[in-house]
Order: C-alpha cells, then sequence, then structure tokens
C-alpha cells in the first residue's frame, strides 16, 4: 500500500499538523527539534490579532496597541526556545503583552500611577480614525479609561479575551477571589460610566 503525500511528509518531519495543534503540542514539537521558526509563526498567526485587540484595550490608541504587539512577539521570539512550561503558553504570551503596554505607558508617561485612573487616555479614542462615535466599542473603551488599571487588566482579560479566573490570577500573580472582586467592581464603574458618558 503506498503512503499518501500527506501522510509522507508527515512521517519524515514526525511532525503534527501545526495550524491545528494545540500550543501544548507546538511546544512539544519544538523541544523535538522542529525548528523555532516554524512553531513561531503558527503562533503568530493564531495570536496576533488576539494580543492586538487585547493591547488595544490597555493603551487605547492604536498606533501604540500596534508597537505594543510588535515588540510582544520580538520578545516571544527572542525567548520561545526558553519557554519551559511554568504557566500555559496562552497565559505566557498575555503576560509578555502586558508587560509591553505596562512599559509603553511607563515611556510615554514616567508618573503613570496605575491603581488610578488614566481619564486622560480617553482622548486618544476621539483622535482615533479607526472609530466612530456613534461606535458602542467606542463608548466602552472611554469608559474603561475611568478604571484603575488593574481592574481594566482584569475586565479586558475576563470580558474580552474570556481567560478563567485560574489563567488571569496566574497571569496577574492575583488570588482569584481577588480578581472575581476587581471584575465585579470593573462591571459596576462601568455601568455607572456608561450611563453618564451616554
Amino acid at each position: 500500500m503506498q503512503e499518501s503525500s500527506e501522510e509522507k511528509k508527515i512521517t519524515e518531519n514526525q511532525t503534527i499538523d501545526f495550524l491545528n495543534a494545540t500550543d501544548e503540542q507546538l511546544l512539544s514539537a519544538l523541544a523535538s527539534g522542529t525548528p523555532k521558526e516554524v512553531v513561531f509563526v503558527v503562533l503568530l498567526k493564531r495570536y496576533q490579532k488576539i494580543i492586538y485587540k487585547h493591547n488595544r484595550h490597555l493603551v487605547v490608541s492604536h498606533d501604540d496597541a500596534d508597537d505594543a504587539t510588535q515588540n510582544s512577539f520580538i520578545k516571544i521570539w527572542h525567548n520561545l526556545d526558553k519557554f519551559r512550561g511554568e504557566s500555559q503558553l496562552k497565559t505566557w504570551i498575555y503576560r509578555i503583552a502586558t508587560n509591553e503596554c505596562i512599559n509603553l505607558l511607563r515611556r510615554k508617561k514616567s508618573t503613570i500611577d496605575f491603581d488610578e485612573a488614566q481619564p486622560d487616555m480617553a482622548d486618544y479614542l476621539t483622535e482615533d480614525i479607526y472609530l466612530s462615535p456613534e461606535d458602542i466599542s467606542l463608548k466602552l473603551q472611554r469608559a474603561m479609561c475611568f478604571l484603575p488599571y488593574k481592574q481594566k487588566l482584569v475586565f479586558t482579560l475576563r470580558y474580552f479575551e474570556n481567560l478563567s479566573y485560574e489563567e488571569i490570577s496566574q497571569l496577574t500573580e492575583t488570588s482569584e477571589g481577588a480578581l472575581k472582586a476587581s471584575y465585579h467592581h470593573a462591571v459596576k464603574k462601568l455601568e455607572i460610566y456608561l450611563n453618564v458618558l451616554r
């Protein structure tokens, strides 16, 4: 019986269907000698849009989110072969992206206080050519500028990224109970801000 070309490819390379592989399978392939470039390209395709949206919620501006996303993937590239599975790969990627957003905000505003709301960031939204003033996402983004950064991060990860509290806990090194409280406070504040910003 003759092997199909796809079976031959899998047998020769001892690989998997990379585009449909789980993150764990990708890491296993990397550890087994699959070139880093192959795994990185799959991760880039899988996470680039997701991480851009995550960054956009945190830094507000399209250009800043674009820069943070690019810097995130540069860091992922440089550190991919050093990743040892101390957390889930997805959590590791989100941690890198979140740190890049924090670094970008610190560079732009060295006196930033992450325990305080940053309502001045809402001004970036009014200048954004990618959002229309009637867009509900613009109103939500503006309201999120009135949250302290930690609440904004927890809300973003839970509401937009649909991460579990366990994943967010690993990413932020915060207890699940504290995260649930933070999310609850964020939702209550957003409800108030959305009513005010109508």
